[in-house]
């Protein structure tokens, strides 16, 4: 492969990545209008903070690699929790589609010995990515 190639196939894939976090941002923003219009201010902000978070990460041009690296760089160190074998496929899917909302950590927490959602603080793509962290996957 020829580096022109090899600059061809970079920029098809951070193209692919970012019209992936346009799609997120843009079901975010359903779900924040959606919460807001139910009088939810808490989940409506915190579909507002991911947005945030998402919009910098596809302006930056980050690619998925680039934003692990971010991520794994964060304030946010790892923790290695034992994660119940009830849970854990589902929270191995969460990461893997990056779906991650508030119902199921609803669900999850009658499992585990804290709130996970003081963990998280965040849902969608960045709360999936913040699983790999707290969880010994």
């Amino acid at each position: 492969m020829s580096p022109h190639e090899g600059n061809n196939v970079r920029t098809k894939y951070k193209i692919r990545v970012m019209h992936e976090l346009e799609i997120e941002i843009k079901r975010l923003r359903v779900l924040m209008l959606q919460a807001f219009d139910d009088g939810d201010e808490i989940n409506g902000d915190q579909y507002y903070n991911e947005i945030d978070v998402l919009a910098k990460i596809l302006n930056s041009g980050m690619s998925k690699e680039e934003y692990a690296k971010w991520l794994d760089s964060s304030e946010h160190e790892r923790e290695n929790l034992h994660l119940p074998s009830e849970i854990k496929g589902a929270v191995i899917d969460a990461i893997n589609d990056s779906n991650l909302n508030k119902e199921m950590v609803d669900e999850w927490n009658s499992y585990l010995d804290f709130d996970l959602h003081e963990k998280l603080q965040t849902y969608g793509f960045i709360g999936s990515a913040r699983l790999n962290k707290i969880f010994a996957v």
